[in-house]
């Protein structure tokens, strides 16, 4: 039996979808540069209603889409086969929030 695929939630549907426009976060997002870390919401499976929302540190930013590093190790047992430092590319759409934690130089 294969595995299910590990997939990122679009956040940003979610929201629509209940109302919520966060001009905060849209703004904040503008700014991130390479070095900053996001939190991400990883599911498993691509019917999977539940997640685990992890940190990632942006590693490349070109035209609004990201590539980045899985910062923190996943608790969930369905997500356990991700590790700290797998490449993660993602869209503005899944970016869950922000973290004030950022890379030093």
């Amino acid at each position: 039996m294969q595995k299910s695929p590990v997939m990122l939630e679009n956040i940003e549907d979610m929201r629509l979808q209940e109302g919520i426009v966060d001009h905060v976060l849209r703004k904040a997002i503008k700014g991130l540069k390479v070095g900053d870390l996001v939190k991400l919401t990883f599911l498993f499976g691509a019917d999977s209603t539940t997640g685990e929302t992890l940190s990632v540190r942006i590693t490349e930013i070109t035209r609004g889409a990201f590539r980045g590093e899985l910062a923190e190790r996943p608790a969930s047992a369905a997500l356990s086969e991700i590790r700290v430092g797998v490449s993660v590319e993602f869209m503005v759409a899944h970016i869950h929030s922000l973290t004030t934690a950022r890379a030093r130089d």
